[in-house]
């Protein structure tokens, strides 16, 4: 299938399949598409799928991986705000341009990439008792609710790599043809149980951040079903202390999330 073809999507590889989120989409994916599944260090314990051990860091080795792939979920990289910029540079800008390069030199029609929460983290401070987000623009011109084309206020050196890989996707769909869907991520954890984080200083994060197993299923799902050009979304529950305004992602992609943090803890 080549850049363009809008067929049905049915051959997709995931990067990163051995993290929490490349295992539960790995999971509810895997009766309605045709998985390549990419890793690099965690070696993946999935006996019926395609496995391929892959640095996506380095040129050589990702050159002809994607070759008669349909799409490519990217999720492979550094994935905290406290890692330093030398970890950050090769997994979350080398290892992404070559993912979006690769998947032009082999006619991938769609990517689907995996971005953060973090990229507008700055700006919410996520707690009306922190004063910083009190004073935040999003609060006053919301009501306390964050939209995708507010502002990015990245909160990390792990953020700001997030938003060049929104970006880089930008590009390849404008100048390469290859659609891409963005998803700015919640907080997903192996159980949808967060009972253990009551009490925590991520409990106010988690609260708002939540995204259930099958929420998160259903957001990848959409983006692999949905023909558009670029889009980014939210890939959040419904939770009560959410602080991002689902009602666009709802509309535009088509997700209906189910859950809410309240009932996990």
């Amino acid at each position: 299938m080549k850049a363009g073809d809008r067929r049905n999507i049915v051959k997709v590889g995931i990067t990163g399949a051995a993290g929490i989120i490349g295992k539960v989409i790995t999971e509810g994916l895997a009766d309605s598409f045709d998985l390549t599944l990419f890793y690099h260090h965690t070696e993946l314990e999935n006996q019926n799928l395609k496995k391929i051990k892959i640095d996506l860091s380095r040129g050589e080795e990702i050159k002809g991986a994607f070759e008669g792939l349909d799409a490519v979920i990217h999720l492979a990289g550094a994935s905290h705000p406290k890692f330093s910029w030398e970890n950050i540079l090769n997994k979350n800008i080398v290892a992404t341009y070559n993912v979006f390069e690769e998947a032009r030199r082999a006619g991938v029609v769609k990517v689907v990439y995996a971005s953060s929460n973090h990229v507008q983290y700055g700006g919410i401070m996520l707690g009306p008792s922190n004063p910083l987000y009190l004073l935040s623009p999003f609060y006053k011109k919301h009501k306390g609710y964050v939209r995708i084309n507010d502002p990015a206020t990245p909160d990390s050196y792990y953020a700001v790599s997030k938003l060049f890989g929104e970006n880089l996707g930008w590009y390849y769909s404008r100048m390469h043809n290859i659609q891409c869907v963005v998803l700015r991520i919640g907080d997903i954890d192996e159980q949808d149980d967060r009972s253990s984080e009551k009490g925590t200083d991520r409990e106010d994060y988690v609260r708002a951040m939540f995204l259930s197993r099958r929420d998160c299923i259903e957001a990848f799902r959409k983006s692999l079903q949905i023909d558009t050009e670029y889009l980014v979304a939210y890939a959040i529950s419904d939770n009560n202390r959410r602080v991002f305004d689902m009602k666009e992602t709802m509309e535009k992609l088509g997700t209906n999330p189910q859950d809410n943090s309240e009932d996990y803890f």
